[in-house]
């Protein structure tokens, strides 16, 4: 049974945010070509996580360090049970599909994602700085982007190459992200929330298309060589 983890770090509601509404599009989709599928959502927007403390930066075997609790994390030990990135590491490993959906912020994904990807440098660090396996290597990867204008498919691209370093599976053409922003003009500013308008261009031929790709392409995704 494939089990794919939407883990959604847009600060707006799931129920008014454009990239869930996209991201549930793609779930729906994907459960379409694999029936049985679990899925779970994750609104990491909601979640307490304790930033990151840059352990790397004192020196690599800092980071994922086995002394640093069960999760090898300073950050969180010493939250003193306050943070619940926990919750994230438990879905990334259940998980054998992961959905990152993100809103643009000034041509970047959010502070949310920001702060997660920070966080999930202990996952990575055990192999580089511990020689032990990567511990998502050869789960599915897929990247959804929303947003007014800036750039989106841009976010999408450089959470591709970032979040391959982990291992993930992955497609070389970047079919496995899925983009979408409202204009092209940098100096439209919003009117009105974004959700509707993505809504119905996933009703149009280009929508549905562009959809199916995504589901498509994560469902085949292969692993890259890390």
């Amino acid at each position: 049974m494939r089990r794919i983890l939407a883990l959604h770090t847009s600060t707006h509601a799931p129920e008014k945010s454009s990239s869930a509404a996209l991201t549930q599009a793609a779930l729906e989709k994907m459960a379409a070509l694999a029936p049985g599928v679990e899925t779970r959502w994750l609104d990491a927007a909601a979640l307490n996580i304790a930033p990151n403390l840059s352990c790397y930066a004192n020196g690599k075997k800092n980071c994922a360090d086995p002394k640093a609790g069960p999760y090898r994390c300073w950050a969180n030990v010493n939250a003193k049970g306050k943070d619940e990135m926990p919750l994230v590491y438990d879905g990334l490993a259940w998980a054998d599909t992961v959905l990152f959906t993100t809103s643009n912020r000034w041509g970047s994904q959010s502070a949310v994602l920001q702060t997660v990807i920070e966080r999930m440098n202990t996952l990575e660090n055990r192999a580089v700085s511990y020689g032990e396996p990567y511990p998502l290597r050869g789960k599915r990867l897929g990247i959804v982007v929303t947003g007014l204008h800036w750039h989106t498919d841009r976010v999408g691209e450089h959470l591709h190459e970032v979040l391959g370093w982990w291992g993930f599976a992955t497609q070389p053409d970047r079919s496995n992200v899925l983009s979408w922003q409202r204009t092209r003009d940098l100096y439209f500013e919003h009117p009105d929330n974004d959700r509707p308008y993505v809504e119905r261009w996933e009703l149009t031929a280009q929508g549905r298309a562009a959809v199916a790709r995504f589901a498509e392409a994560v469902a085949s995704a292969r692993t890259v060589t890390v």
